[in-house]
């Protein structure tokens, strides 16, 4: 059995799924060539890969970006379509029967070194070189599409540095430490609002709500906040900005610490990357309604909390989540079974037909 990846595939979204196709089929059986996929289009964040047994081909293709949107061509060319925003509303199963939800993804490091990483880097660079110096991308600044070689080359390079520098290898994900009763930490972006994405009345407010509830509630240590930048920050959120970021590896130590968690839709009301991580960590997860489908939905009071958009229904939740610490630990355990069912690298390629 051998696993043939496209080589454009996004490396910080798809290395949650290089590790899972590693575990199943080892390492050695994986390679990085674009013969087999050149008349397809650029993979932007998602992925494709191939799984060859003799003269069998199966072709998989993994929608891994923040929009529900299905490429309508690679539906065509796979044989599954793997989706972390899967909206069976705008696209019903009927309809679109290789189209299959999966829990989550996020960003992993996947390999041990960073000369490791710089090697295959390169590797898979060499085979579309003229595909990447020639990539015309979207200038916001400027409004119109253009090729920039300088900028394509950094953009290739650099997003495999930063997951190998800043994300954690998938075994980090675990629930080595106990929360903490009156402790709540959460640290997430403010993000950018404009006339397509009106984060303001949207993700930012949500975030902002369980923040101030938060601080409103006598008795609790709360760190963190919004991390915004010249295109995010305003006045509105002033009182909810963060003091400084934390390297990857404290963010997590804090968020196992933590009493529980606040997830809700983010850019353009996608899943995030959050609920991923808050499943895989075993947290107890306090959550606005969801916007896209789950392979199976997540039941409140099992293994989340729901809440609606107000800082009122969130503070009455955090207050009864903190006053009943046997509720509160059976989210958790609750959140960890359904990742280890659905969610970890493995299973989500079993959702796929992959054994």
């Amino acid at each position: 059995m051998k696993i043939i990846i496209d080589p454009r595939s996004s490396y910080a979204y798809g290395s949650y799924y290089v590790i899972g196709l590693q575990n199943l089929f080892g390492r050695e059986n994986i390679s990085y060539k674009l013969k087999s996929f050149k008349k397809l289009d650029d993979l932007g964040n998602d992925m494709r890969f191939i799984i060859q047994d003799g003269i069998l081909q199966k072709h998989i293709f993994l929608h891994l970006n923040d929009s529900y949107v299905v490429r309508e061509k690679d539906y065509e060319w796979c044989d599954a379509y793997g989706c972390v925003n899967t909206n069976y509303l705008k696209y019903p199963k009927d309809q679109y029967p290789k189209l299959i939800s999966l829990v989550p993804s996020f960003g992993i490091r996947v390999e041990k070194s960073l000369p490791q990483e710089a090697i295959r880097s390169i590797v898979q660079l060499l085979p579309i070189l003229s595909i990447v110096l020639n990539r015309k991308e979207y200038n916001k600044y400027e409004k119109k599409m253009e090729t920039n070689k300088l900028t394509n080359i950094k953009h290739y390079f650099g997003r495999r540095y930063r997951t190998w520098k800043n994300r954690m290898p998938i075994m980090e994900y675990n629930v080595d430490i106990p929360s903490e009763d009156n402790y709540i930490f959460f640290l997430s972006t403010l993000w950018y609002s404009d006339e397509w994405n009106n984060n303001d009345n949207g993700v930012n407010l949500r975030r902002a709500h369980f923040i101030r509830a938060c601080k409103s509630i006598e008795g609790i240590k709360f760190e963190g906040g919004l991390l915004g930048d010249k295109t995010s920050s305003n006045e509105k959120f002033i009182d909810v900005l963060a003091e400084h970021e934390e390297p990857f590896d404290q963010w997590i130590e804090k968020t196992k610490r933590s009493a529980l968690v606040f997830n809700t839709p983010a850019f353009w009301d996608c899943h995030g990357w959050k609920l991923g991580e808050y499943l895989a960590l075993g947290k107890c997860i306090v959550s606005t309604k969801l916007s896209n489908d789950l392979p199976y939905p997540l039941e409140h009071g099992r293994n989340i909390h729901f809440v609606e958009d107000t800082k009122e229904s969130m503070r009455e939740a955090i207050e009864y989540i903190l006053a009943h610490p046997e509720y509160r630990h059976k989210l958790e355990q609750g959140a960890r079974d359904y990742w280890e069912k659905y969610g970890t690298p493995e299973r989500s390629l079993n959702l796929l037909g992959i054994v």
